[in-house]
């Protein structure tokens, strides 16, 4: 067991108990400005695309708001990035 402070915590990812997808928890970590590149080896939905979870995420925290654009090439990921 270790103790850690409040930057080391922040540095480690973790995820919420009942939430596993692991696109969703690097969204709720985010800071305004951050961005991320979603590659299609971490996106494993067939009926949707990262901005669908993006959209859920800004419903359930008021305020939050992410931009999603597509990689060309097409399917070769997206780059998602918090403006606020």
């Amino acid at each position: 067991m270790k103790k850690l402070t409040k930057d080391e915590k922040e540095a480690i990812a973790t995820r919420p108990l009942s939430k596993k997808n692991i696109v969703r928890i690097y969204l709720l970590k985010m800071k305004v400005e951050d961005i991320i590149l979603v590659e299609p080896k971490d996106w494993t939905w067939k009926s949707a695309t990262p901005a669908y979870l993006c959209r859920r995420v800004e419903e359930q925290q008021p305020g939050w708001k992410f931009e999603v654009e597509r990689v060309l090439p097409p399917g070769a990921g997206w780059i998602i990035t918090r403006v606020q």
